[in-house]
């Protein structure tokens, strides 16, 4: 027999919102999940903390960042992939002590 879970999820009205928009972010922190805003009985959005929305973001790119891993992997495992050296693909260039700018934007 096949059941529908029902989850437990901190929930919020838009009247809420509009009312307490700080008690909303404090059942966000304080349950550690975002809250649902609902509008007329259908969810219209969620609201997160600066920390939870910024954790999420992150969490993102680490994982963009192993999928391009991964795939690098993948490619370089490949007895079809042709590797190129530095010197192979910058010529001359790559054997030249590179000058750095530390104020060129990048950290």
């Amino acid at each position: 027999m096949n059941r529908m879970q029902t989850l437990t999820l901190p929930t919020a009205s838009i009247s809420d919102v509009k009312k307490w928009p700080g008690k909303v972010f404090d059942l966000a922190a304080e349950t550690h999940n975002a809250v649902y805003i609902f509008n007329r009985g259908t969810v219209s959005g969620v609201m997160l903390t600066r920390e939870q929305f910024e954790s999420l973001n992150q969490h993102i790119e680490d994982l963009e960042d192993r999928l391009l891993d991964a795939e690098a992997a993948k490619r370089l495992s490949s007895k079809k992939t042709k590797v190129y050296t530095d010197t192979g693909v910058r010529g001359s260039l790559a054997k030249e002590t590179p000058t750095l700018d530390k104020y060129d934007g990048w950290q």
